[in-house]
């Protein structure tokens, strides 16, 4: 949320800061069930929003499978922000 302090380090390498890229990239490069455009958009729209601050934009139209997709997506970002941060002793 904005206001929530980033923290400055990852878990694996504490010369690393956290970025959007580096957290999408850790969640989707390894084996996992296949993701739609629109979920992994979701992902990355709750990291930029955890850790840049920028808005979340609403792409698709309410009540649709791309809008259900995106949310869904959304939820798994916060969820991954909220992981990280509790390893590295940040506010979630």
């Amino acid at each position: 949320m904005p206001g929530t302090v980033t923290p400055q380090q990852n878990t694996s390498d504490n010369s690393r800061p956290l970025s959007v890229d580096h957290l999408y990239h850790a969640a989707f490069s390894k084996p996992r069930d296949p993701r739609s455009p629109e979920y992994k958009a979701g992902v990355r729209a709750a990291l930029a929003y955890r850790i840049e601050g920028k808005r979340i934009p609403h792409l698709y139209e309410p009540g649709t499978a791309q809008d259900d997709a995106y949310h869904a997506g959304l939820a798994e970002g916060h969820g991954i922000w909220r992981a990280t941060t509790s390893t590295v002793g940040g506010a979630a």
